[in-house]
């Protein structure tokens, strides 16, 4: 019956596509969705406390994503007087964890102000350094202004991307939006081997099938002229509150370069963003209205291929005009709606909020009403389309959740079972969404970062604060330790680079106690002390570890069964579970490639970035010291691991091209070209872009 339901509602949606009428009534469409709801014993008063259990699961409960949050601020917060700081944007500085999202990321220019030119006087004593940039409005839609350039700090001046994207108006100096993005998309190309492309106000790139969105931002310490309806806006069910907006409000806005679609001249024109505004936004919202937001955003996934089929593009709805659907919803409704009995009705509210706007053909920017968001993109025979669908999704009930989903394996079976984790599985749950190391953060600046991680771990006061600040004081020692080692290359005399080693293998003590063992070992083994590098790969090797790595489910057994068993329902502090209990996959990048073994430059200077999983790596690096030390026979017990471990459900070849390479390696090692063909061969077919195993492969075939 699922399967000739969904048939009819693709036929249904086919009728839309062409402008034909539907075959079937819409007695006919009720009919079977009646017969389906019946078979899972389904109805309205009991799907939306189902369907906050299947978010809470999926997404994470309101302790987990408080979790997140807190890693986002000690993150932003130890690295924010740097000469550039990032925010995380997108589903992850929201605090989502959705494997389909995309990363974003803002990187914001600290040596670079913005006001207003009658506020010049208004800004802080230390903005007398900065390079200075006046907001004119002229000639712009709303959100939207160009830059003049009032004063140009004494470095700002001698920078390529800045100083090429300068263009003279009259006796007046602009800054170009298009000129400064290009100029970041240029740079990249030339010293990366991942492809940029412009992409908004954003250079993007792809990695591991996800694109990475960066955009370059300034920061305006005034509050923009167009959005002050929204500080006196009448707020009848206060929210947002007044605190918040004035916080909001102080901390003046962005500057990102992108001009306004609409417009015929988009060369001057940069795009005011409230990125940091509407992440304060998203934080303040209560859990059962996050998990709306959520549900949402799956909704948007659900229907892109239909976006596609019946439209011609996946794009006319984007998750940016949700999340502005989301902040109306919730400021002109009672709280009281918005708790887990309600999850599907306040879904529904949301849906019809978006049908409305599309109805009218104005979606209006939430801080900036006068910016319609639909002028770029939803008009015309579109719109119309778009319009049918959404009122026929809207019509199919919660079925509009499964369109292109496997039913049964997703709404069907947890909305029936309800999906109820047991406890023991919601605490390592709980755990594994706090080991996850954040990427974003690999390398950092030192400068007094160090110094706040420390402030951070003095105030904290809970065992997950504790545990958030303690792993980012090791982080911060880590870089210390990659910035050392590559002093220790430049360093003139013994007694010098003595010194140096002496500090890092001080420092690299403490990488045990947060599980990061790749690193460690790799210290040993670069500073030629096999006998503790062997000893940290026997331990990765023989001791039981929960390996947090990529496409993991939640309802793995097999994968949390032993971590429940050992380290679950005991009150182990999380600090006592990340060091006896957990190891993660580690990045090394060209940053940190003075801790790589030369074995595998090629590979990290090709791909930018290699993710190398714990237990391949410490048999690699075993192998290889045992080949150093003589020891043949061992060398090639560990050649025969290496092969199993190939096969590993989590950290194997299926998974990390890597493991295949490392394979090869070794094969080549002994003296074994076919077999090292061959697994150079399998590492190219797993990944077959920035992979120098094709070259690999030539020079043995060459070396015949």
């Amino acid at each position: 019956m699922t399967e000739k339901y969904l048939a009819i509602v693709k036929e249904h949606f086919e009728h839309i596509k062409w402008g034909l009428p539907c075959p079937l009534t819409e007695r006919e469409i009720y009919e079977v969705r009646q017969t389906v709801e019946s078979r899972f014993n389904i109805n309205q008063d009991n799907i939306s406390p189902r369907l906050a259990q299947i978010l809470d699961d999926q997404h994470g409960t309101e302790e987990i994503v408080n979790n997140r949050r807190k890693e986002l601020f000690v993150d932003h917060y130890t690295q924010r007087d740097d000469c550039d700081h990032s925010v995380l944007g997108g589903s992850s500085g929201d605090g989502f964890a959705m494997k389909f999202s995309d990363f974003d990321q803002m990187e914001i220019k600290n040596t670079v102000v913005v006001t207003y030119p009658d506020q010049i006087h208004l800004l802080p004593q230390h903005s007398a350094a900065k390079t200075i940039l006046l907001m004119r409005p002229d000639g712009c839609g709303p959100g939207y202004v160009k830059l003049q350039i009032a004063q140009i700090a004494s470095g700002e001046g001698t920078v390529d991307i800045f100083q090429n994207a300068i263009i003279p108006v009259r006796n007046l100096l602009f800054l170009s939006s298009d000129l400064y993005r290009q100029g970041y998309v240029d740079f990249f190309n030339a010293f990366t081997p991942e492809v940029h492309v412009s992409n908004g106000p954003c250079y993007t790139c792809a990695h591991h099938g996800h694109s990475h969105d960066i955009a370059n931002a300034f920061t305006c310490v005034c509050w923009p002229r167009d959005a002050n309806e929204w500080i006196h806006r009448t707020r009848l069910h206060g929210w947002p509150t007044q605190t918040m907006v004035h916080r909001i409000v102080q901390a003046g806005c962005h500057l990102v370069p992108v001009g306004d679609k609409c417009s015929t001249d988009t060369l001057l024109q940069w795009r005011i963003s409230f990125a940091c505004a509407e992440q304060l936004l998203i934080h303040s919202l209560t859990h059962s209205q996050f998990r709306v937001y959520g549900l949402l955003k799956y909704f948007l996934f659900q229907i892109k291929e239909l976006l596609e089929h019946i439209i011609g593009d996946d794009d006319i709805l984007c998750s940016y005009f949700l999340k502005t659907v989301i902040f109306y919803a919730v400021e002109n409704s009672p709280h009281l709606l918005w708790n887990g009995n309600h999850t599907f009705v306040c879904f529904r509210f949301c849906l019809s909020i978006l049908i409305a706007w599309v109805k009218s053909g104005y979606c209006p920017n939430y801080f900036i009403r006068g910016n319609n968001m639909f002028l770029r993109k939803g008009h015309g025979e579109a719109r119309q389309k778009l319009l049918h669908l959404l009122i026929d999704l809207y019509n199919l009930n919660w079925m509009c959740l499964s369109v292109e989903s496997n039913f049964e394996a997703y709404i069907g079976c947890y909305v029936q079972n309800g999906s109820l984790l047991s406890k023991l599985r919601s605490e390592c749950v709980r755990d594994v969404s706090l080991f996850i190391e954040p990427k974003r953060l690999r390398n950092h600046h030192i400068g007094n970062s160090l110094y706040k991680t420390l402030e951070c771990l003095y105030a904290a006061r809970t065992d997950i604060d504790i545990f958030i600040a303690y792993r980012a004081v090791v982080r911060h020692l880590y870089s210390t330790v990659v910035n050392l080692l590559n002093e220790y290359n430049n360093a003139r005399g013994n007694k010098q680079k003595f010194i140096i080693l002496k500090k890092c293998s001080t420092m690299t003590k403490l990488f045990k106690q947060v599980s990061m063992c790749i690193p460690l070992a790799s210290f040993y083994y670069l500073t030629g002390n096999y006998s503790k590098t062997l000893r940290v790969c026997r331990e990765m090797m023989s001791s039981f570890r929960l390996f947090v790595g990529r496409g993991v489910l939640v309802n793995d057994d097999r994968y949390f069964e032993p971590y429940e068993r050992l380290y679950c329902g005991k009150e182990y502090t999380m600090w006592h579970k990340l060091k006896e209990g957990v190891y993660f996959f580690f990045t090394f990048c060209q940053e940190n490639i003075i801790l790589c073994p030369s074995h595998l430059h090629m590979e990290v200077i090709r791909s930018f970035e290699v993710d190398i999983p714990p237990l391949p790596y410490a048999i690699f690096l075993s192998f290889l010291c045992y080949h150093e030390l003589g020891d043949l026979r061992r060398r090639d017990t560990e050649l025969v691991n290496l092969r199993a471990a190939n096969y590993d459900p989590y950290q194997g070849g299926h998974d990390y091209w890597i493991v295949h390479t490392m394979l090869g390696i070794c094969y080549q090692t002994v003296g074994d070209k076919r077999r090292a063909i061959r697994s150079f061969t399998d590492s190219l077919r797993v990944k077959p872009d920035g992979n120098p195993a094709k070259e690999r492969i030539e020079a043995l075939r060459s070396s015949r």
